[in-house]
């Protein structure tokens, strides 16, 4: 049995168990396996470069998507590995943005989160901590899927009120997977703001504000109707935000606090 050069631990698969190195192979060195290499490093960077571009493309209301309806979509990330990519960010930043429940008890004025919290574990005993991190970990997790179902009936919406279109729901989906993965960032800078010392309440209604703005900008630049309208329909479209964002909170802590 051959040994890894690395670390000389006993090889049995083609990566080593203990390093992680690959087996190596008499044409490593060849100049063939040396531009394969070259050129799947040069892919992954293109991959980096593309998800930068695409993260700047999305600052931009609309024009992402209308990069994207109008067939230029070579420089970009497709509207779901961009939505995946935000959901990640927003993921690994819930904390920042106020997703753990000390962050959750302390928000809510009604103190009904952490009566729920100690109805299922005392805050003195000593499984709690266990348990805030079990509910942090999965907070995250339903929340991100309810949101994920946000964007499809943000969609459908879309559809209903440009219908005279006649676009298919795909074309109005790459619209709802830019504007949720924006929201996704904005929800972590709303989070952040509130860290600094603004209240919850200011941060809020300071992101609520900017996605307003932002909406009513996209919808402008994608579906190109008077400003009257897109004001009207922009309205109807944050009601439903505001309203979905309410229920996937709720049901996010609930069910979690279930699961924990």
């Amino acid at each position: 049995m051959s040994k890894c050069p690395n670390c000389s631990a006993e090889l049995r698969h083609e990566y080593c168990s203990d390093c992680g190195q690959r087996l190596i192979r008499p044409d490593d060195l060849s100049a063939r396996r040396f531009f394969r290499e070259l050129f799947d490093e040069v892919a992954n960077l293109e991959l980096k470069f593309k998800t930068v571009r695409t993260l700047r493309g999305l600052a931009m209301p609309g024009w992402l998507t209308a990069e994207y309806l109008e067939g230029r979509r070579q420089r970009y990330l497709t509207p779901f590995k961009i939505y995946l990519v935000c959901a990640a960010i927003f993921f690994l930043s819930a904390p920042l943005a106020g997703f753990n429940l000390a962050s959750l008890i302390e928000s809510d004025r009604s103190g009904t989160v952490g009566r729920l919290a100690s109805a299922r574990v005392a805050d003195n005993d000593p499984r709690r901590p266990l348990f805030n991190a079990r509910f942090d970990g999965r907070v995250q997790s339903v929340y991100t899927i309810a949101v994920g179902i946000e964007a499809l009936v943000f969609a459908a919406m879309l559809q209903l009120l440009f219908r005279k279109r006649h676009w298919p729901y795909g074309a109005h989906l790459v619209f709802a997977l830019h504007f949720v993965a924006f929201m996704y960032l904005l929800t972590i800078a709303a989070g952040a703001a509130h860290r600094v010392g603004l209240s919850t309440d200011v941060a809020a209604m300071v992101g609520y504000a900017f996605l307003v703005l932002y909406l009513v900008v996209a919808l402008k630049r994608v579906y190109a109707e008077a400003t009257g309208l897109i004001l009207l329909k922009a309205g109807a479209l944050m009601l439903l935000v505001v309203s979905l964002n309410g229920l996937a909170n709720f049901v996010a802590i609930r069910l979690t606090l279930a699961l924990a």
